[in-house]
């Protein structure tokens, strides 16, 4: 039986499912960084949302957003996307990605913001190809030293993603697939190699000529394998990332896509000077 057809999706407003979605935290990443039942039904109840992937009477996953505000404008923070490893690669996220956003519209945001880690480049391509949202800041050490399954280990850094809702440029990726974000061959604003003690990939000189239209920025395809085989090379690779893209968001250019490399231990961030609708 193909287990995505007994998946159904709801949103969460009763106490039981609630409780579901807290302990569904702690299975998923640990005690640290739950978000507690108190805080989920005052969200719930002025301005966000909790949605549910069931399958049966299951919690499989959930995805978690409250009300935002700054600079006059409002928006739907999604704090938290989670799915049991089991249930993952199964396009669980993304539909519940896809029901956040019909939700958010009817409810009148046109924006929904969250922040992920720049070197998880997976969940990059996701973002960025796949939903057709674009990042302009990057955010070092963004929540401290957290202890958790993914992030211990390494500065929490994190890139603010902004997802135009109600856009072309969204409507396209999601209505293609993120068909329409096609390879190209810009330059690098990092240069790496392969190690020979440890053979995965070494970030080396930046290059800090920004003039052209746009840059690659290149990002090991599995951070979790190199965190777990040798820190010092996962370090190297955050303090890397960080300096490449740090400086060009300074710039005014704008992360808009990743470019993946079939079968290859990099893959790249293309930065751009302008947002276009495409």
């Amino acid at each position: 039986m193909n287990q995505m057809k007994a998946i159904t999706y709801k949103r969460i407003d009763q106490l039981e499912d609630i409780n579901k979605v807290v302990a569904l935290q702690v299975d998923i990443w640990s005690q640290d960084v739950v978000s507690p039942q108190p805080q989920l039904v005052a969200s719930i109840n002025h301005g966000g949302l909790v949605i549910g992937a069931f399958a049966g009477e299951q919690l499989v996953g959930f995805c978690y957003g409250f009300a935002g505000f700054n600079d006059g404008e409002a928006y739907l923070v999604s704090h938290m996307t989670g799915i049991l490893p089991e249930y993952q690669n199964r396009g669980i996220g993304y539909e519940l990605k896809i029901k956040q956003r019909e939700w958010a519209i009817n409810t009148g945001y046109k924006k929904i913001v969250w922040t992920y880690d720049p070197l998880e480049i997976r969940n990059g391509y996701f973002n960025l190809c796949k939903l057709g949202a674009y990042s302009k800041r990057y955010i070092p050490s963004y929540y401290g030293e957290m202890k958790d399954k993914l992030n211990k280990g390494l500065p929490t850094d994190r890139l603010l993603i902004e997802w135009d809702i109600c856009s072309k440029r969204v409507e396209n990726a999601i209505f293609t697939s993120g068909s329409n974000h096609t390879n190209n061959e810009y330059q690098l604003l990092l240069n790496w190699e392969h190690g020979i003690e440890f053979p995965t990939p070494l970030p080396l000189e930046h290059n800090f000529d920004l003039s052209q239209n746009g840059y690659r920025v290149p990002v090991p395809s599995n951070i979790q394998f190199i965190k777990q085989h040798n820190s010092d090379v996962a370090f190297a690779w955050r303090y890397a990332v960080r300096t490449s893209l740090s400086n060009a968001l300074s710039c005014g250019y704008i992360i808009k896509r990743v470019q993946k490399e079939q079968d290859a231990d990099i893959h790249f961030y293309v930065v751009e000077n302008t947002l276009t609708e495409g």
